[in-house]
């Protein structure tokens, strides 16, 4: 098997290491929830949304700003073929790079991405399309794609946008689910696949709740609105339930293997 598990400290993986999506596409050492970090974020966002009210732009960049900073990177990703069609509608070129975009195309770009049809994560895209099962309002999905272009544009630190190519090939899934054989305060396990041969989506439940708690707790600690301690467990349940949602839509056929460490 091209698979194996790697140990990293904890601290250090969640700090510096991109929480990347379940793409199973997503090349070497990596954790992945449905959506990367950014999933995550929106699953945060809308469960605060419910207990305080509609977040306008400002607050969402300013939480954003805020993960990036104390908690570790907030990935996000497209594929290859999605941001040609962008670039393909702004009139440039295939190869343009983000980086080099004038003020007004960088505008345009995010006018863009922000809709459901430039989407090129398909967990955010159902997002966008399907309110009822995922409990995320649209609005809210476009204020935070577009609070992460805005920083990432500005170059604030620890904003990852991945472009993936190629096509899916995944044969299974492989859920995380628990970790009892070591401390997860002190360590944890990362995949470690070898390039090409990526052929499982692969979620590690364990981190992604270490990592909500952070960012919970990083909201607490900036006196943010926040979400009782209580309301914790039901949004991790809540972030699988949309993940497994995900899978079933995207790729029903493929057998899942759940494991505990």
């Amino acid at each position: 098997m091209a698979h194996r598990l790697v140990w990293m400290p904890t601290e250090e993986i969640l700090k510096t290491v991109p929480c990347t999506c379940i793409d199973g596409r997503t090349r070497g050492i990596r954790y992945s929830v449905a959506g990367g970090s950014f999933g995550l974020f929106i699953h945060i966002l809308a469960a605060l949304q419910r207990t305080d009210g509609c977040l306008q732009q400002e607050p969402v960049d300013q939480y954003m700003r805020l993960f990036a900073k104390e908690v570790g990177p907030v990935y996000l990703h497209s594929d290859q073929h999605t941001l040609d069609r962008i670039f393909a509608r702004m009139g440039l070129e295939s190869d343009t790079r983000l980086r080099n975009l004038s003020e007004s195309q960088q505008r345009s770009f995010c006018e863009l991405a922000t809709t459901s049809e430039f989407q090129g994560c398909g967990h955010i895209k159902l997002i966008m399309q399907n309110e009822l099962d995922y409990q995320v309002p649209p609005t809210l999905v476009t204020r935070t794609i577009k609070a992460f272009f805005r920083l990432y544009f500005a170059g604030t630190n620890n904003l990852m946008f991945d472009v993936l190519a190629g096509r899916h090939q995944e044969e299974s899934v492989l859920l995380l689910e628990e970790q009892f054989s070591k401390n997860l305060d002190r360590e944890s396990a990362l995949l470690l696949a070898k390039p090409m041969d990526q052929d499982r989506f692969f979620c590690h439940r364990p981190l992604k709740q270490a990592l909500a708690e952070r960012f919970l707790n990083a909201i607490d600690d900036a006196g943010l609105p926040g979400l009782d301690k209580s309301a914790w467990s039901n949004l991790i349940k809540s972030h699988n339930s949309a993940a497994e949602t995900t899978l079933n839509k995207l790729a029903p056929e493929l057998p899942v293997d759940h494991i505990r460490l």
